[in-house]
């Protein structure tokens, strides 16, 4: 890779409100913007396969509504694939965790439905691994509880694939990520 030092990378997380709500509901992140700056050789770390992988970074996300009920939020950009991009040859790899329902500890779970949220997987988990269009719900015995207040925290962690080593002295990457929450 040329010097890294010289190289610019950011990521930046969009914010996006689906209005298909039962009650008026609201929803917010931490940081609007994950941004790395410029970086240097001491903030990429060589892992399997060559890959470059940047420090992790921590956004907490929180719905909020006037009234009980189910609620998911959907993580998508606009790929199109099912795995996060970081420019055009990075990914980003995303893990929830710390899941909270009305102040109370959850389990996370995934749906693919909008409008009828089912957990997709069979047992609850308190971290899970997030990919494009996932849509993250509050799970308890297996079944989606209603709520006021969601929150979970992500883990984003983006990745530069091995032909990112012929890049510009300076280059900037970046992926918005589109946050909606829905209910029902």
């Amino acid at each position: 890779m040329k010097n890294p030092s010289f190289v610019k990378y950011i990521l930046l997380a969009g914010l996006l409100i689906a209005g298909a709500a039962r009650a008026e509901c609201d929803v917010s992140v931490s940081d609007n913007t994950v941004d790395y700056g410029k970086l240097s050789n001491s903030d990429i770390s060589s892992h399997r396969g060559g890959v470059y992988a940047l420090d992790e970074r921590e956004v907490r996300v929180n719905a909020i509504c006037s009234e009980p009920q189910s609620i998911a939020i959907f993580i998508s950009d606009d790929s199109g694939l099912k795995r996060f991009r970081f420019g055009d040859s990075g990914d980003i790899v995303i893990s929830a965790q710390q899941g909270l329902l009305d102040g109370r500890p959850v389990n996370l779970g995934k749906t693919l439905t909008h409008g009828s949220f089912t957990p997709k997987q069979e047992r609850d988990r308190r971290k899970i691994l997030v990919f494009n269009n996932d849509g993250l719900l509050p799970v308890r015995n297996g079944e989606v509880p209603v709520g006021q207040q969601f929150s979970f925290l992500l883990h984003i962690r983006p990745a530069l694939k091995p032909g990112l080593q012929s890049m510009k002295d300076e280059e900037t990457l970046l992926s918005n990520l589109i946050i909606r929450l829905e209910s029902q």
